[in-house]
């Protein structure tokens, strides 16, 4: 749930015009915010052929709370990271004329894949056949299924972002996986970063600034090992952050950290149940325990940013678009509330 603060205000934008006044945010403040869009299909065609049509009700929700909150950058998590389906969003929903929604133009995109998808080699549902969805790493069916997907206003500078979604979960310093029933092989395999976490460096106001998007072990059958592996993924961030010895870039390069850099960690931290007990630790290190939350996502700037104001947007009235009966396949889950945070330097 959102911190007990005096700093919440309404997001300012086209559609909204509540809150802090437009222009002096969009001259000394960068807004931030970040989704749980739930948008994947089984197949890579499946999500950009759905969004395509420009009637689905769940990207109409995502799309609803991206136009209202009016961000500059905005990491859309638990999102088939194609090329084909950040065009289709961006084309049928974020930026359609034609619809009655404010158009919000994202004129970059990083689209995060890692190891989530790759197959292990090895039968880890226990049905005698190797090689399914299940048995691959983060049990996708392909490895852009439900990633990360970070739209932008500002150019990011793709040759300069930092990927580490292969470190291996026996490399991690004083880990956790030890504590659980896991051994051999298998063990010493696991990427500890179950989507990953990318460095997606932008400029703004002639400084780096380091988008941090990852999301982390959502709730699993094995809770011991969902909790020990969560608990390493926060310890890979702050470890990243830091550049500790342990963590490598998926390139092989060690991580240096940011240094003096500005930084901002949004996505997916606390998708499980008790997930807080893990989580607050990590943002008190962070000295931000009241960073904004919601439904498992956070955002958590660096200290040396000044928060302005911060907030949710929740589904409070019907989509802009509805879906046709029969016409799309039904993703099932609604997108959580998008959570968003004004900073300045």
């Amino acid at each position: 749930m959102l911190p007990a603060t005096g700093a919440l205000a309404a997001p300012t934008g086209p559609g909204d015009p509540a809150g802090a006044n437009a222009a002096q945010l969009s001259e000394t403040s960068l807004r931030v915010a970040t989704i749980q869009a739930n948008l994947t299909g089984e197949t890579p065609e499946e999500l950009p052929a759905a969004l395509m049509r420009g009637t689905d009700r769940q990207a109409a929700q995502v799309a609803d709370k991206i136009s209202s909150a009016n961000a500059d950058v905005v990491v859309l998590t638990d999102m088939d990271a194609t090329q084909e389906a950040v065009d289709a969003l961006n084309e049928n929903y974020l930026n359609n004329l034609g619809d009655d929604r404010a158009d919000v133009d994202y004129g970059y995109s990083y689209l995060a894949v890692g190891s989530k998808g790759l197959q292990s080699g090895a039968d880890l549902n226990a049905d005698g056949v190797i090689g399914s969805a299940e048995d691959a790493w983060g049990q996708a069916a392909f490895a852009e299924q439900g990633s990360i997907v970070v739209l932008s206003k500002y150019p990011i500078a793709q040759e300069q972002v930092a990927s580490v979604s292969q470190l291996k979960w026996q490399h991690v310093a004083n880990d956790m996986l030890h504590h659980t029933d896991l051994s051999g092989v298998l063990a010493a395999s696991i990427p500890v970063m179950s989507t990953g976490l990318w460095d997606i460096p932008i400029q703004y106001r002639g400084e780096p600034v380091h988008i941090l998007a990852t999301q982390t072990q959502p709730d699993a059958q094995d809770e011991e090992f969902a909790k020990a592996r969560q608990m390493d993924e926060l310890k890979v961030i702050d470890g990243y952050l830091s550049g500790e010895n342990y963590v490598r870039t998926d390139e092989g390069e060690h991580a240096e950290g940011v240094g003096e850099d500005r930084f901002v960690i949004a996505g997916a931290l606390g998708l499980q149940d008790g997930s807080a007990d893990r989580v607050d630790p990590f943002l008190k290190e962070l000295k931000h325990a009241n960073a904004v939350n919601d439904s498992g996502s956070y955002l958590v700037p660096s200290e040396t940013w000044q928060v302005l104001g911060q907030g949710r947007i929740k589904e409070n009235q019907p989509s802009t678009s509805q879906a046709l009966p029969g016409t799309v396949p039904d993703f099932a889950k609604e997108s959580s509330p998008l959570i968003w945070a004004d900073i300045q330097f």
